[in-house]
């Protein structure tokens, strides 16, 4: 991974993309993240990781790493899917995660099935701007607005 980031220029917004997650939202056992994940978190910073991409949970969620890893200068943003296809779906409804995706400014929209249309539909989207002290979520717009 060190080798492949190496090779991409610092314009360019760097995705790692895993099964399990780095971090957790606070109501799940941190004992739920990927093992090793601070050795990982270590390396990440090293290479600029800007987004963390992962599943392994089935909820839907998003946050930067800072409020659970003291890195001095740097957060990425952790995106974690819910489940599209699967029955486990942990209380939530069937989604999917699309990524608009610029250096300094993520947007993650969220997609919810509608049994009665047969579809996926719009969502909460959030949008995330880099600050110097990581990603500030500007705004969530309620699918009603989007």
């Amino acid at each position: 991974m060190r080798e492949a980031f190496a090779r991409v220029s610092d314009e360019v917004i760097r995705v790692s993309v895993t099964h399990h997650l780095f971090d957790v939202p606070h109501q799940i056992d941190v004992g739920e993240r990927v093992g090793r994940a601070k050795v990982a978190m270590a390396m990440f910073a090293q290479c600029g990781v800007d987004v963390l991409l992962a599943g392994h949970l089935h909820i839907s969620w998003t946050a930067g790493t800072g409020n659970r890893y003291a890195l001095s200068g740097f957060e990425a943003l952790v995106v974690s899917a819910g489940t599209a296809m699967s029955t486990r779906g942990r209380g939530e409804i069937n989604s999917l995660n699309v990524l608009r995706l610029q250096k300094m400014r993520v947007e993650v929209e969220r997609f919810e099935w509608m049994a009665e249309c047969g579809r996926f539909v719009p969502g909460m989207r959030s949008v995330f701007v880099r600050k110097l002290k990581g990603w500030s979520l500007i705004a969530r717009i309620p699918k009603d607005e989007s």
